[in-house]
């Protein structure tokens, strides 16, 4: 069911669909979150007369109990921040996982050759040969 990633890229190699549409939502999140927090120091801060950002962030203040575009950018970065380190920290296990899988079947692989290496020598010095029975 975890279908990883088809690309040649080796940082999305290790990320499933649902991880790397996580990530996709958690940086749009971010990138909004960061928007709206811009444009609310910039309408708190600067005395511009009739600026665009005044009335939608008086709006948005008096609508959402006295929350304006500042502190509803820092939490929307917020929830974006977090659902990318959970993206980020799901796909580091994944790969994890499947780097413990090659090595685990690496070492068999050896461990197995190794095996068959001692059962052919032992096979090649039991077999008897006649050097000592040879007829002139």
């Amino acid at each position: 069911m975890n279908k990883e990633l088809k690309t040649k890229n080796k940082f999305f190699a290790s990320f499933t669909v649902k991880e790397f549409i996580a990530f996709i939502i958690a940086l749009i999140l971010v990138a909004f979150g960061l928007t709206l927090l811009i444009l609310g120091l910039i309408d708190d801060y600067t005395n511009i007369y009739g600026s665009i950002l005044e009335t939608p962030n008086s709006s948005m203040k008096t609508m959402m109990g006295g929350i304006g575009f500042t502190w509803f950018g820092l939490m929307v970065l917020a929830l974006g921040v977090i659902i990318l380190a959970f993206s980020l920290s799901l796909a580091s296990k994944g790969e994890d996982r499947i780097k413990d899988k090659e090595a685990r079947r690496k070492m068999r692989l050896e461990s197995l050759n190794k095996e068959e290496q001692v059962a052919t020598e032992s096979t090649i010095s039991t077999i008897p040969t006649n050097e000592g029975n040879k007829e002139n």
